[in-house]
């Protein structure tokens, strides 16, 4: 099998996984949602301990405890998935190659390639910084494509990263940085020397930013082999490199069809701010492998601390791959030699990491040992080891997911039982049966208290008597008898006393019984809205009175607010309720329905119906010639009928009428209480009316217990969703 169809293999294999890669993502992304709304809740369960069961905030701190660690090893393993699905959406299988400058980094890349320093320019020649080179394998005319950084891209990830090395204020826009840099603190005494270095690198790029910010955002850009050199090095005063992101080479190599390969040279790694968060991405999910270059001195050398971090770097990147999967450290011997002995002592004394990566030597010179030594190794190791390194893979992250259900399994699992609402549900029915037992009896109690207070109501009969005094006596005060002249005026009109008289006893009959009728209704209507009131407070709690006072104001009259509790009601089940109320709403005790007709009785010296009245009220020897004179008896005489009927009045309200009203208000409220306390099946219609608006009456009363129980369905619900989420990207992993 070739390397080519290996290569292929491997990619249609990987391509195959993307789709369930970005599932586990979208899982993932999920499961971090969900635990890191566990932790809020567990916050305001302890922001709110005071108001809830203590063994409930025991339980939701004992879960919420280790959660943050679960959730790390989650959001760590989503970073990990959302790389390898960068990884397996590649359409080639990328070799990276690394090393500090002058190492013999570009000069491999020449020698496995089949290009030279005019496409790859070595490190006799300046290096080229920060434009990263891509070199594919293709069996078509060689060209390239340069693409550049978008203007947002160099501004964030190139500038800033200079900007914040330096402590320095950044700028926000490209015209903004364009216009001056900021002065270096002169103050800054550790690491001033590299702060200046990095410092005068900003200033060189500030300097030359208008010879190369036009290229900014621009398309990628296809070009000959020929003209790569000005995008990729700074050589003889080239600037362009610097908006250059990657620098695509498409050539065919010399001594391998590697259809599919793709040659990363790696960021360098001494190279400016800027590169190093590139590196990173770079191994995290673009390249497959990593040639390490590099050449001990002749002088005498020893693996550096920049080794090992770029180790470090190579190894954490992909923690579930072995670094001896990955990494293959190059020794370059020189042309001469001369570092021949530093080379062996190396390999010799190969560094102290975890696990140990193959160690090759070779004069990277030299394409005939860069062939041998070093590619075709590479070559047959990833023939070899790549597909089972890529299963490897999916199975280090599977089982983290394992692992991760098998946490929550543990944590979730024992819990989910504690959080059921069924003893919370029990406790709030009996709080809300003893709640509704105590309206039905305080309704009842109140309406028992009522009708005692109504029957020992002594105060109404002399409270209406009292009235009717009062009533009484402004209607004789106010006895609309016409003066003498008027009268005088009147004998004219009519042609004698007679039917002068007749005509005011009309007058003062009709406006005596307006009078008392309007004076009493207005007294009558006010006693009853009193009566009223007082059965809505006593059939009414306050809460119910506010549930109403919302719909029709605090102000509102009694009949209103009982419209509006019939609103409430049910008609076919709360038949019996409903009805009694439209008897109160109904009740009328109307002086035309009670006093009119007995008052009409005693309106006879008022009356016109004989000439009696009439007779008594006319003098005898009243004549033409002494009728001004005899005016003021005629007065008299209608004031003395109309006086003397209000005292007739007076007497029967006294004798006869005087308990009426509270006859009438104590019956109204008996045969209330009768019907809304006493009838058959009453209670049932109450529970029945209650129960739908328990929780608008006694908001208060339940609302801990409905907080537990709200609480408990959304911590049940929320780790079930987060057991349920995690197992379901479990699933997605092939086993």
């Amino acid at each position: 099998m070739t390397v080519r169809s290996v290569i292929a293999e491997v990619l249609e294999q990987r391509h195959q996984k993307v789709l369930m890669l970005e599932k586990v993502h979208t899982g993932l992304v999920e499961l971090e949602m969900q635990l890191e709304s566990l932790e809020q809740m567990a916050e305001e369960v302890k922001e709110d301990a005071d108001e809830i069961p203590q063994k409930m905030v025991a339980l939701t701190t004992k879960i919420a405890r280790p959660l943050t660690g679960i959730r790390e090893e989650v959001t760590e393993l989503n970073a990990a998935i959302v790389s390898l699905t960068k990884r397996f959406s590649k359409e080639t299988i990328n070799i990276g190659v690394a090393g500090k400058a002058r190492q013999g980094k570009s000069t491999l890349l020449q020698q496995i390639s089949g290009l030279t320093t005019q496409e790859i320019p070595t490190s006799d020649e300046l290096p080229c910084t920060g434009a990263k080179s891509q070199i594919y394998h293709s069996e078509d005319a060689p060209y390239a494509k340069i693409e550049f950084y978008s203007k947002e891209e160099f501004l964030k990830e190139i500038l800033h990263a200079y900007y914040d090395k330096l402590n320095l204020s950044k700028p926000y826009t490209l015209k903004r940085f364009s216009d001056r840099l900021p002065e270096l603190e002169e103050s800054r005494a550790d690491g001033r020397n590299l702060d200046k270095a990095i410092y005068e690198k900003l200033k060189f790029i500030h300097k030359a930013y208008s010879s190369f910010s036009e290229l900014l955002s621009k398309p990628p850009k296809t070009l000959g082999l020929d003209e790569i050199i000005d995008y990729v090095t700074q050589s003889e005063g080239r600037t362009r490199y610097l908006a250059v992101k990657t620098a695509n080479i498409y050539t065919k190599f010399p001594n391998h069809d590697v259809t599919g390969l793709c040659l990363v040279d790696l960021p360098g790694l001494e190279a400016a701010q800027g590169h190093e968060k590139k590196l990173v991405s770079s191994l995290e999910y673009e390249v497959d492998s990593v040639i390490f270059v590099k050449s001990p001195d002749v002088l005498g050398t020893d693996w550096e601390q920049a080794d090992y971090n770029v180790f470090d770097l190579v190894d954490n990147a992909v923690r579930e791959v072995e670094l001896a999967n990955r990494l293959f450290i190059v020794l370059n011997e020189k042309n001469d030699g001369s570092n021949k002995k530093q080379v062996q002592l190396l390999k010799n004394q190969p560094p102290e990491t975890y696990s140990k990566p193959r160690i090759l030597t070779a004069n990277c010179s030299d394409a005939g040992e860069v062939e041998n030594k070093v590619f075709s190794v590479v070559l047959k190791h990833i023939e070899k080891n790549l597909e089972s390194t890529d299963r490897q893979y999916v199975k280090a992250l599977a089982d983290k997911v394992d692992n991760i259900v098998k946490n929550l399994t543990q944590l979730f699992t024992p819990t989910l039982d504690s959080f059921n609402t069924g003893n919370a549900d029990l406790s709030r029915e009996r709080r809300y049966r003893t709640l509704s037992e105590k309206f039905i009896k305080d309704l009842t109690r109140g309406l028992e208290k009522l009708v005692l207070e109504v029957q020992n109501e002594l105060n109404m009969s002399e409270e209406f008597k009292q009235k009717v005094e009062e009533i009484c006596e402004s209607a004789r005060q106010s006895a609309p008898i016409p003066g003498t002249e008027e009268l005088a005026e009147q004998y004219l009109e009519y042609s004698g006393w007679k039917g002068v008289v007749g005509e005011e006893l009309n007058y003062l009959r009709a406006y005596l019984t307006e009078f008392l009728a309007t004076q009493l209704d207005e007294y009558l209507q006010s006693k009853i809205n009193e009566a009223l009131q007082q059965i809505l407070e006593r059939v009414f709690p306050k809460a119910l009175q506010n549930m109403l006072s919302q719909e029709v104001g605090t102000q509102a009259e009694p009949r209103i607010l009982i419209k509006a509790f019939q609103r409430l009601l049910d008609k076919s089940e709360h038949a019996n309720i409903y009805k009694t109320f439209n008897y109160i709403r109904q009740f009328n005790f109307s002086y035309h329905s009670h006093f009119h007709y007995r008052v009409r009785e005693e309106m006879g010296l008022l009356n016109t119906y004989s000439s009696e009245s009439v007779d008594d009220i006319v003098p005898n020897d009243a004549t033409r010639d002494n009728f001004i004179e005899k005016a003021e008896e005629i007065a008299r005489g209608l004031d003395s009928h109309y006086q003397q009927t209000i005292y007739e009045l007076r007497k029967k309200f006294s004798e006869k009428m005087q308990t009426d009203p509270a006859n009438a208000l104590l019956a109204l409220v008996e045969e209330i209480k009768d019907r809304l306390v006493r009838a058959k099946g009453i209670k049932e219609e109450w529970k029945s009316f209650l129960d739908p608006i328990r929780e608008q009456l006694w908001a208060e009363e339940l609302r801990q217990l409905n907080k537990e129980i709200y609480l408990r369905k959304q911590w049940r619900n929320a780790l079930d969703d987060g057991l349920k989420s995690a197992k379901l990207v479990q699933d997605e992993f092939p086993k």
